[in-house]
């Protein structure tokens, strides 16, 4: 029947910070994903799995380095689930350690989107 199965799938990528134990004071900008040209990206979740000790962080995603255009700066330091805005674009993390060289910390950054052709165009158009 028309219209059955036209739906697109959702995908995900993360990137794990491993254990930010040593981090000093300072900005880290890292490439931390591309998504497939023409993509839509339906979600970024930012989980503080192990919060950061004695220093601070705070983390931005954005499209370009040092950029948060698609999350703002949220201080992550205490721990928990942080979530940013949607587009299309490349994927790039600032993570800003403060006030003191980290003892511990660890996060896990997780991007969904759904792929599209490389116009931006859903595929298949219908079944």
């Amino acid at each position: 029947a028309s219209g059955r199965n036209t739906g697109l799938t959702t995908l995900a990528q993360s990137y794990d910070t491993g254990d930010l134990t040593g981090a000093v004071v300072g900005n880290v900008d890292t490439l931390v994903m591309n998504i497939p040209k023409g993509s839509q990206i339906v979600d970024i979740v930012i989980d503080q799995v192990v919060a950061s000790v004695t220093g601070t962080t705070t983390v931005s995603i954005g499209n370009a380095t040092g950029g948060a255009q698609l999350m703002a700066a949220v201080v992550t330091t205490a721990g928990g689930r942080f979530r940013g805005t949607t587009t299309d674009t490349t994927v790039y993390l600032r993570n800003a350690t403060g006030t003191a060289t980290l003892t511990a910390g660890r996060f896990i950054v997780t991007v969904e989107y759904i792929q599209r052709t490389d116009a931006g165009l859903q595929n298949p158009a219908a079944v």
